[in-house]
């Protein structure tokens, strides 16, 4: 077991289970989705957390857990989207652009088939990862005891526990990989129309400017939304 994995065990305090690199990433998805049916039962969410120093920082420097369930509440997460959207129409009228050229038109996005944060960049094996079994039912409070926002544009924890619960009550978003910057899960289904995806996309981006500005090649909302389009997994990534 490395270092940073027993450290950050420590501060979780509560029951994990260390996964060893596995030749086999869907092994990782497959011990997960065991965990998660258990979990129902049990009243407990299983999260997928991948250790690295950014995670310990970040954790080190974090409130206690009841902190964050409470200030979570106080918050409005549909109007933190929009708040957030708004600065962006603001900043890009400002630089004289159209926002009909931000959303373009709804193509060339690719489907997301699998989850990429416990996978090294020469995808030998996987990392090694904790299986957290965070003590709560309700998926967006795992973020309370992995309490990884706050940094550079990334929000504030509370806020994306606040953002993570509507997107739960409209789409069932279910957080599985958790990293120093990157938010992984699932969702109960794909958007219907081509809309209903530019419509998602456009929060999305609101919520985490990266997405589009760096993990879309044609920096658009609309590529965005065809991605939403083909894929069951949604992923968030700050720089």
């Amino acid at each position: 077991m490395d270092r940073i994995t027993k450290k950050i065990i420590q501060m979780l305090d509560c029951d994990c289970v260390v996964i060893p690199p596995q030749e086999d990433s869907n092994r990782v998805f497959e011990i997960y989705k065991k965990e998660r049916e258990k979990g129902k039962k049990a009243g407990y969410t299983p999260v997928l957390l991948v250790p690295d120093d950014l995670i310990l920082d970040h954790m080190k420097h974090a409130e206690q857990p009841s902190f964050y369930l409470q200030e979570y509440k106080k918050h409005d997460g549909k109007a933190i989207i929009e708040g957030y959207l708004q600065e962006i129409k603001n900043c890009i009228k400002e630089q004289r652009e159209a926002w009909e050229d931000v959303v373009s038109t709804v193509e060339r996005g690719q489907e997301i088939a699998e989850f990429v944060g416990y996978l090294p960049p020469d995808w030998d094996e996987t990392l090694e990862v904790i299986l957290a079994k965070i003590p709560t039912a309700i998926p967006w409070e795992v973020f309370a005891w992995i309490p990884m926002g706050g940094w550079n544009e990334c929000p504030p924890t509370e806020y994306i526990m606040s953002i993570m619960k509507v997107w739960n009550e409209q789409y069932q978003f279910q957080p599985v990989v958790i990293t120093g910057d990157m938010i992984e899960g699932l969702v109960s289904g794909k958007p219907e129309t081509e809309e209903k995806a530019v419509e998602i996309a456009t929060e999305q981006y609101a919520f985490c400017p990266d997405l589009v500005e760096q993990c879309c090649g044609d920096a658009t909302i609309g590529q965005l939304a065809d991605t939403l389009l083909k894929s069951k997994i949604w992923f968030f990534w700050w720089d």
